[in-house]
């Protein structure tokens, strides 16, 4: 049990290594190639692998509170001291930008990456309530029901992006639904998909030889299709064609998790980097454009800049990472909460 869990963890750095590249100049520069690729498989990754690990059968008010203190809690904490303090030292008023990030929408907050983490909050809640429902029935008839919801997200997914809303004689452009809650059908979606292939996941490996096929599958695919989605931006480009994509690109991650712990050294760094995603998420972006722009400043040429950048923004939040968990002040507002076993707080029986 312990081995797989060992591979999830590699998985999820996977995931987080390729979104702060997916950030980077080299990305930026490739829109037609690298952004496509990349995002087709990367957010469906994580939902899925949440899914794998999920308990339905929790409360739901306690794993609501549970998963807020995980997620809404950084998330939250973070661009309120971001927006107060460079709105204070700019002069600038603080109620639309506490605004923004109270409506956490990708279009309104200042660290756009971060829109993943209230999002996911309203995705765990969804897929608590479909499980419940669905889980007695037979695995096939729930994966048919769980593409059907995909199918519905993917069809609705247009209708509140980017809607003129008047209001008197103002009108607004609205930038999705509060926590982007029009594309939980589709997240939601990933996320049971993965609790429901849990099982069969935990006895598939993956290994090089099956790699190489995803490998070859996904390139297959994408160069007959080119589909992707941007769930941020509320693209979902193909319901079929891109749902396969996204089932491919995640197997093919699983499986070169699973070629990874070929070697030791890499196994210890990946699992590393795959228990600090939420601290990466979090800070990689600001850090990643901010070093950027200093190495082209210092004359750097834009690929050798972009490469320092890259680099600087996996390490540096790992070394925040490193300073929070040893700060109480700051480990109280990024890491949740100890769990503590029912019979652990329990009084002891007197004699």
């Amino acid at each position: 049990m312990k081995h797989r869990w060992i591979q999830m963890d590699i998985a999820k750095g996977i995931g987080i290594l390729v979104i702060v590249y997916a950030h980077s100049w080299f990305v930026a520069t490739s829109l037609d190639l690298m952004y496509p690729i990349l995002a087709s498989f990367i957010l469906p990754l994580f939902f899925f692998l949440s899914g794998v690990l999920f308990k339905p059968e929790q409360p739901f008010g306690e794993m609501a509170v549970r998963k807020a203190d995980g997620l809404l809690k950084p998330f939250f904490f973070t661009l309120l001291v971001y927006v107060v303090v460079r709105d204070v030292l700019r002069g600038q008023p603080l109620l639309p930008d506490i605004g923004g990030v109270l409506y956490a929408s990708v279009d309104t907050i200042p660290w756009q990456a971060l829109w993943f983490l209230p999002h996911f909050w309203v995705a765990i809640l969804f897929s608590w309530c479909v499980l419940r429902l669905i889980q007695r029935l037979p695995l096939a008839l729930s994966c048919g029901l769980t593409a059907l919801i995909l199918v519905v997200g993917t069809w609705i997914l247009p209708w509140f992006w980017q809607l003129p809303v008047t209001v008197g004689e103002r009108t607004w452009v609205l930038p999705g639904l509060p926590f982007s809650l029009d594309v939980t059908l589709i997240s939601g979606a990933w996320f049971i998909l993965g609790y429901l292939l849990r099982d069969w996941l935990r006895r598939h490996e993956g290994s090089l030889l099956t790699l190489v096929i995803s490998a070859v599958l996904f390139a297959a695919v994408f160069l007959w299709r080119g589909d992707t989605m941007d769930l941020a931006q509320r693209r979902y480009d193909h319901w079929l064609w891109t749902s396969l994509l996204a089932v491919i690109g995640v197997y093919l991650c699983w499986a070169l998790a699973r070629v990874l712990m070929v070697s030791a050294l890499l196994t210890r760094a990946m699992t590393y980097i795959g228990q600090s995603t939420l601290i990466l998420l979090i800070f990689h972006g600001e850090i990643q454009h901010k070093t950027f722009d200093l190495m082209e400043r210092l004359g750097l040429h834009p690929f050798v800049a972009a490469c320092v950048g890259l680099v600087v923004a996996v390490v540096a939040p790992l070394l925040i990472g490193e300073v929070i968990k040893r700060v109480a002040f700051l480990r109280f507002f990024y890491f949740p909460f100890p769990v503590r076993k029912k019979n652990e707080t329990q009084a002891p029986a007197r004699n």
